[in-house]
């Protein structure tokens, strides 16, 4: 009893501090204090993560400009080659501009910044010049058939394309023209039999390139002479039919899961000796049967790690290099991968080009 007297006689105590404290007015000067150095903290941690961020962002940016650096002294450029590359990755707000020297896609779509913001018609011929020079030593021009074009800036002469003029409407020409020339700031076709074309008609042009794809795209006619019709450059082409895929010689370690009804199965290990964008040849320590699901995973050097890569095996050969503990085995991709066969092909070109390098020296 004497217990509860004394805890209810302290709450009292507390509870009569309590209203004291809320009943005593503040001033508000000391209101706008309180608020000023709330306030004064946020502020303070808000500036601080943002100078943290832009530290970690410029260290990850010199990691990538080291990293370019690197792989263009491997490629031997020269000083001129350099400056123009990296204007171009800057201009295409590349994170990675390493990354514009192993892709033709990504190339292609920085130099396309690159020129909007330049303005291309102000840029002198020779540095134009240049720049068609630098595919050729990127090993972009003629591209390989292994990858698909993204501009026209990568078409060459004597390859032949289908136009209609003009794009919509009654056509006034119609037929087969030979492409004569391309250059940075335009590209030209034999002219068709027919009228006169207006300046700035939008004409409709099929391309078929053999072992890759047809590519359906559209440009603008920016000059009619000399039996040669000048276009304008076009960088939306539209791929309407699925190509082979190049291949490459290789020797990558690869985990294999074999799968079954559960979803899960056997896990062992092999090689990968050939590989393109549609599938590989892998030396196995064991024989499976055609139709077998399996799951890949690998380091594909320089290009990352890909895991569960489902393939499905569609031929089995013999021994490899006639070791008898190992199968030669053909799998497909299966599935619908299109990020990772472009990482693949990707790769693949530049084994190849390394490859061809190699052989020259």
């Amino acid at each position: 009893m004497r217990d509860s007297i004394i805890i209810v006689s302290k709450y009292d105590i507390w509870a009569e501090s309590f209203r004291m404290w809320a009943d005593k007015e503040m001033s508000l000067l000391s209101i706008l204090t309180i608020a000023g150095v709330v306030v004064l903290l946020v502020f303070a941690v808000v500036l601080y993560e943002v100078r943290r961020s832009n530290k970690v962002r410029r260290e990850l940016q010199d990691l990538a400009w080291k990293k370019f650096e690197y792989s263009a002294k491997r490629l031997k450029l020269n000083l001129g080659c350099m400056s123009i590359l990296k204007a171009i990755a800057q201009d295409g707000d590349l994170q990675d501009p390493d990354s514009m020297l192993k892709s033709p896609h990504v190339f292609e779509i920085a130099l396309e910044k690159y020129y909007q913001r330049k303005e291309i018609k102000t840029i002198p011929d020779e540095k134009l010049e240049e720049i068609r020079n630098l595919r050729k030593i990127l090993g972009f021009l003629p591209l390989s058939k292994e990858i698909a074009y993204s501009s026209t800036r990568q078409f060459v002469s004597c390859e032949k394309c289908k136009v209609r003029i003009p794009e919509e409407g009654p056509e006034t020409h119609k037929g087969m023209c030979d492409i004569l020339r391309t250059e940075e700031l335009n590209w030209s076709i034999a002219r068709p039999d027919g009228p006169p074309v207006p300046l700035g008609t939008w004409i409709s042009i099929n391309f078929t390139r053999p072992g890759d794809a047809e590519y359906d795209f559209r440009a603008q006619v920016l000059r009619d002479s000399k039996g040669a019709l000048e276009l304008s450059h076009a960088t939306e082409l539209n791929r309407t039919q699925q190509r082979s895929f190049a291949r490459a010689d290789v020797s990558i370690s690869v985990e294999i899961i074999q799968m079954n009804r559960d979803g899960v199965g056997d896990i062992f290990f092999g090689k990968i000796i050939d590989m393109s964008g549609g599938g590989f040849g892998m030396a196995l320590p064991i024989k499976l049967i055609r139709g077998a699901e399996l799951k890949l995973n690998f380091e594909l050097p320089g290009h990352g790690r890909i895991d569960q890569l489902p393939v499905i095996v569609v031929r089995v050969a013999g021994a490899y290099n006639n070791d008898s503990s190992k199968t030669v085995h053909s799998v497909a991709i299966n599935g619908d991968v299109p990020a990772i066969q472009e990482q693949i092909v990707h790769y693949v070109f530049e084994k190849q080009r390394q490859d061809s390098m190699l052989k020259n020296v």
